[in-house]
């Protein structure tokens, strides 16, 4: 029984914001104390980066979205919204959302793989998921430019 929970685990995350669904909503809270929800956010595109300050590979994937013109000039014109997850840091773009999770909420209910940081969603404008827990910024630019 003991060995079977690992697996279940994998599975049910594995079953969790696939591709072509609805993802999970939540709420997330803002530095300020204010809140909202992920499916409250209005933008073609919401890019969703999960990530951990201090984490090398987090800033190379930050790194990238910003030097990125394609995503810089989206999130500029509002056609993009990212909501850097967990980061909570002063290194994370103005215009980006940087919002944590108050309440543990995703964490207790197991409504995104926490475990496997960075980890990048991609969702169209009905929040559903075009790109699940990718590290691959090249993939989001060429999922939305196929879409254009």
């Amino acid at each position: 029984e003991y060995e079977r929970i690992a697996p279940q685990y994998d599975l049910e995350m594995a079953m969790q914001n696939r591709l072509g669904q609805p993802a999970n909503d939540f709420r997330y809270t803002l530095a300020s104390g204010a809140s909202g929800t992920l499916y409250g956010l209005q933008a073609e595109y919401v890019l969703l980066f999960i990530n951990n300050p201090g984490c090398a590979m987090c800033r190379e994937i930050r790194e990238a979205i910003t030097s990125s013109p394609m995503l810089s000039e989206m999130i500029e014109r509002g056609r993009l919204k990212v909501l850097a997850w967990r980061a909570h840091a002063p290194q994370v773009p103005s215009s980006w959302i940087n919002a944590y999770d108050k309440g543990c909420v995703v964490r207790e209910k197991s409504l995104y793989d926490l475990h496997a940081i960075p980890a990048l969603y991609l969702l169209d404008s009905r929040k559903r998921v075009l790109v699940k827990d990718s590290t691959d910024v090249a993939q989001i630019e060429e999922i939305i430019d196929r879409r254009a």
